[in-house]
Order: structure tokens, then C-alpha cells, then sequence
């Protein structure tokens, strides 16, 4: 599986990402500019790739890898990558949004909901629903990362609400990570095809790999983020 899918909306969405961004930055400077091209890498690969089509038509294992990255990966490099700069008018929205109960309901129960297999199977039949779903995950886990990477120091939560934000999220991921994996297969019909053994893996373990993935190293990121707010915490310490 050599595809890459060099889909014209795909590649001009990346390209804007990274003029609006350069434009940003010119009056803040480039020095955290690397964190924030390396998402944009990253969403590219992630959607042009021949992870994409193993996605689509081969393995469910594949698809939760990608949403993984979606949702846990690439929005926190593209906000540890973000100056600090006034929203304008778009502010009054960011203090909605950006509300920890609100931000974390938006991270979580997208994840949660997309992979209700209804939902699930009908984005993989409708290509509409589809580019829905993944720009679902992105934006709900920028949304999400906000109270935690926020530009502005003044706009993170302390570290134990960091901490307890992110543990509560992570065992969320832990349960959906262990149902996927002790279900039965079939939850998604499209992946109960026989072109999927070539990759070695039969139906059962393909789920089941799937759960894996969302079970383990997607709690991994999180505790990545308690461990990282952790280091913060004790740095605020030390120099007050």
C-alpha cells in the first residue's frame, strides 16, 4: 500500500494554515514556529499518506490512528506553536469555549460519539460526513488542549485542575480503548473484508488493535500533558 491521496482541499487547507500562521508570527517572532509547522506536517501526512487509504479501506486500526493524531497529537503542537496574541472579537467566544467543563465535554464526547459504530459507519459510506468527522476532531481537540497549551499563561488551568482535566480524560479514552478491544467483531462492517489479511491481521485483531491503540498509547499523550504540567508546576515553584 503505496497511495498517497494528494486531495486538493486538503493540501490548500495546510497551505493556509501555514501563510496565516507566518503572517502571525512576523510580529512575535519564530522561536516556538517549529512546534506549529510540525502539526501542519503532521495533518498533512496524516490525510494525504497512505494511512488515509489504509483508513478507509483496509483496517479499523488504521482509522484509530489517524484519529488519534487528529485529536491528540496535532492540536497541541499547532498551540505550543502559537504566540500569544489578542483574539479581538473573537474573544468573548474563546472564553466560552475555553471553559474547562465545556472544552473537555467537546474533546471527549466527540471522541466518545464518532466511534459509536452508527456514526461511525455511516462516515465511512458518505465522504461529506466523512471530511465532517475529521475536521470534528481537530477542531474539538485544539478546543480541548486550549485550558491546558493556551497561548496566554493567564487562560491555562492550575496544575491540579490540569492534572485531574487530563486523568479524567484519560481513563474516558482507557474505557473506550477496552470496549473496542474485548468486543466482538463487526462493529464496523467495512472492515469484515477479506483484503485486510494481507496486512496480517483478521478482522477480530484488527478491533482489537484498534483498541489497543486507543487504550494505551492515547493515554500515553495524556499523561504527556500531566507530566508536562507537572514540570511547569514545579518550575512556577522554584522560581517564586
Amino acid at each position: 500500500m503505496n497511495t498517497w491521496d494528494w486531495e486538493p482541499s486538503v493540501i490548500a487547507g495546510c497551505a493556509a494554515l501555514a501563510i496565516v500562521y507566518t503572517a502571525l508570527v512576523r510580529r512575535h517572532g519564530f522561536h516556538r514556529a517549529p512546534y506549529f509547522f510540525a502539526g501542519v506536517l503532521l495533518l498533512l501526512l496524516d490525510l494525504v499518506s497512505p494511512l488515509d487509504a489504509l483508513a478507509d479501506q483496509y483496517l479499523f486500526s488504521a482509522h484509530v490512528l489517524q484519529h488519534l493524531l487528529l485529536a491528540l497529537v496535532i492540536p497541541p503542537l499547532l498551540l505550543l506553536g502559537t504566540p500569544a496574541f489578542d483574539l479581538g472579537r473573537l474573544n468573548k467566544l474563546e472564553r466560552a469555549i475555553g471553559q474547562p467543563p465545556v472544552s473537555w465535554l467537546l474533546g471527549v464526547g466527540v471522541m466518545l460519539a464518532w466511534h459509536i459504530p452508527a456514526l461511525f459507519n455511516t462516515a465511512l459510506a458518505n465522504d461529506g460526513l466523512h471530511i465532517v468527522q475529521h475536521l470534528s476532531f481537530l477542531i474539538t481537540g485544539t478546543i480541548f488542549w486550549w485550558p491546558i497549551l493556551a497561548p496566554l499563561e493567564s487562560r491555562r488551568l492550575p496544575a491540579l485542575s490540569a492534572i485531574a482535566y487530563l486523568f479524567s480524560a484519560c481513563v474516558c479514552c482507557s474505557l473506550l480503548g477496552a470496549f473496542l478491544t474485548f468486543a466482538p467483531a463487526g462493529l464496523y462492517p467495512a472492515y469484515l473484508n477479506p483484503r485486510a489479511r494481507l496486512w496480517g491481521l483478521d478482522p477480530a485483531s484488527d478491533q482489537q488493535l484498534g483498541g489497543m491503540l486507543m487504550w494505551v498509547p492515547g493515554c500515553f499523550v495524556y499523561l504527556a500533558g500531566i507530566l508536562w504540567t507537572v514540570k511547569r508546576w514545579y518550575s512556577q515553584e522554584v522560581s517564586a
